[in-house]
């Protein structure tokens, strides 16, 4: 059943990222000179790649897979970017770099990090997500994408609220979306924890995705801690 979501929580996953960089999605060496020290983009890209979340972070059980991007994933993240008042992040952004969709039974976590030009950029990204347009932006995006996925259900009630989180680096947001498909025989409630995290240049965002109940407290924190610890120390 998860596979059938996958793209309605990478797709949240990189709208949270919208405002940290959702262009480029490279991870070129280009700029690396010689055998030495990668420098300027390809620093970059190895900074990123020690933020996100990998299957070693998971319990036992947990199944991971390698994300492949998608043009409705950079679109839908250039147009929360732009209802957040913020630009298309294809001009802002130096690189990106996703981790595994990582699966059990009917929960789902993928992340993301990126690295954006400057610190203002991602001082201005941090005040677009912390603002209260910013459920506003995610509510249609959410529900457009389950109703693409789930043709055959009625998609109702769908709701935004904040998450309190754990603070890191410089600054972490936190908001959860709940959503009903109502189908004849049944209906399935879905929840998604999304947890934004910015630190000088480098951002990381994650999506913890489950069915019917709230995906678990004890291991989201966990993993939050994970992200807001690396990119302390990136």
């Amino acid at each position: 059943m998860v596979s059938r979501w996958r793209l309605v929580v990478t797709v949240l996953s990189l709208t949270l990222a919208a405002c940290g960089g959702g262009g480029g999605g490279g991870s070129s060496d280009e700029d690396a000179v010689g055998p030495g020290p990668a420098t300027g983009k390809a620093a970059d890209t190895a900074r990123a790649r020690t933020i996100v979340l990998e299957q070693a972070d998971m319990p036992a059980g947990w199944r991971g897979a390698a994300h492949t991007e998608t043009t409705q994933e950079r679109e839908r993240a250039r147009d929360i970017s732009i209802c957040l008042g913020r630009p298309d992040p294809e001009t802002f952004q130096i690189t990106r770099v996703y981790g595994p969709d990582l699966t059990m039974g009917s929960m789902q976590v993928s992340s993301i990090a990126t690295v954006l030009n400057t610190v203002e950029d991602a001082k201005a990204d941090l005040a677009a997500v912390r603002g209260p347009k910013y459920g506003q932006c995610l509510i249609p995006a959410f529900r457009d994408d389950l109703r693409r996925q789930a043709s055959d259900a009625r998609v109702e009630n769908v709701a935004s609220e904040p998450l309190q989180v754990e603070s890191f680096g410089d600054g972490s947001v936190g908001i959860r979306l709940t959503a009903e498909l109502v189908y004849p025989d049944r209906t399935e409630r879905l929840f998604a924890d999304l947890v934004y995290i910015t630190k000088d240049r480098s951002t990381v965002s994650a999506t913890f995705f489950s069915f019917n109940q709230p995906f678990p407290a004890a291991l989201e924190q966990s993993l939050i801690s994970r992200m807001g610890n690396r990119i302390a120390t990136a």
